[in-house]
């Protein structure tokens, strides 16, 4: 296999925000896209969501994989950030119907719960990504908050995909159908919490009016706040961070979204 083109490039070429390897290439003939993942359980959870695909979404096809690389087919069709109304309607139905067969269809909950240490959205990269800025105090007292009210949330570790954004959703030309592409982030936890705003759909999707069970908006916004504060670290901007933590932490206190 060569790997001519790197893809990512938020650290460097050919590394995503997440810290994954990820190149455009060619296996035995066809353009495919190889990444890492960060264990053997998500290389595995990868393998066993190519069974969910139907005639409504899909994801590509996985041409060769070992422990820690999963090569994918490449897709060939238009992102949603370029498609017309009516494919972007394709697409929103397509992303409902996806998070409403994570949280309800008993054959996807049963899939997740097979594969619960794949990878945590929350634990293996929100959190992750702070380790360093703890010693701030603000963040400390953030991520502790954040922490014990994630400790005592009761719901299910449910199948998530944290990134499908509009660059990352596709309509393939061959076949019309929703591909759901970029997949490094596609775990397993209470991650799926945030799955919705972290899409395309965003605030027009309501997660705590169509969850499946109760959750508090307060700690929707707390969790958004720490996703946010997590990109402007990434960002170089530790300033504008330290003030989503500060205004969040102090809404959450007040008890203002509760």
């Amino acid at each position: 296999m060569k790997f001519p083109r790197p893809l990512g490039g938020f650290l460097q070429p050919g590394i995503t925000k997440a810290g994954r390897l990820s190149f455009a290439g060619m296996c035995n003939g066809r353009k495919v896209k190889v990444y890492s993942a960060l264990r053997p359980g998500q290389v595995q959870l990868r393998l066993a969501v190519q069974s969910l695909s139907n005639q409504q979404w899909a994801f590509p096809e996985v041409i060769a994989y070992d422990h820690s690389l999963i090569v994918e087919a490449w897709i060939e069709g238009e992102s949603v950030a370029n498609s017309g109304l009516e494919k972007r309607k394709q697409a929103v139905a397509a992303v409902q119907s996806f998070f409403d067969s994570c949280w309800r269809s008993e054959q996807v909950v049963d899939l997740a719960s097979g594969h619960s240490s794949a990878f945590c959205y929350f634990e293996d990269y929100l959190l992750k990504r702070l380790e360093i800025w703890c010693h701030l105090d603000v963040v400390a007292r953030f991520v502790a908050c954040w922490s014990d009210c994630y400790r005592k949330l009761s719901v299910a570790h449910l199948l998530s995909h944290a990134d499908l954004s509009a660059d990352n959703v596709f309509i393939e030309a061959a076949t019309n159908r929703v591909m759901f592409i970029d997949n490094e982030l596609l775990g397993v936890g209470k991650g799926w919490i945030l799955d919705p705003l972290n899409s395309f759909l965003g605030d027009d999707f309501d997660v705590v009016k169509q969850s499946p069970v109760p959750i508090n908006r307060g700690f929707v916004e707390l969790t958004w706040a720490l996703r946010k504060a997590g990109s402007a670290f990434d960002a170089g901007e530790p300033g504008r961070a330290v003030e989503l933590m500060r205004t969040a932490l102090a809404r959450f206190e007040k008890g203002s979204v509760r």
